[in-house]
């Protein structure tokens, strides 16, 4: 978990976990996990990616996950590389969203 009160910054940074990551804080670079949620006081500027991405928070940069929800709280500007999209009422996303249709696909985005 990136609590609240943490902020983490780097060039080329890149966190990567196996399990679920929770972002309460602020993070300038790159999140990979099975899921990765952003909390609402959470704030991404970087790739989101993983096989769930639950986003109550802000992200600045793309998004790549086979399921994403877009929770009424969050405000995502850019892309979404997704198998499936949820966007609840509320949720500002200003940017172009972009469904795959296999997991292959997904990687290929996911690894550049």
């Amino acid at each position: 978990m990136i609590g609240n009160d943490l902020r983490i910054i780097g060039q080329g940074l890149k966190i990567i976990s196996e399990g679920v990551l929770q972002i309460d804080g602020e993070i300038e670079g790159d999140v990979r996990a099975a899921e990765v949620i952003v909390g609402e006081q959470g704030k991404v500027t970087g790739m989101v990616a993983g096989n769930q991405a639950v986003i109550q928070g802000k992200v600045s940069g793309v998004i790549c996950a086979s399921m994403v929800a877009l929770q009424a709280s969050s405000d995502v500007g850019g892309d979404i590389h997704h198998m499936s999209l949820t966007i609840e009422q509320g949720a500002m996303f200003d940017g172009r969203s972009r469904r795959v249709t296999s997991q292959a696909d997904l990687n290929a985005v996911m690894n550049g």
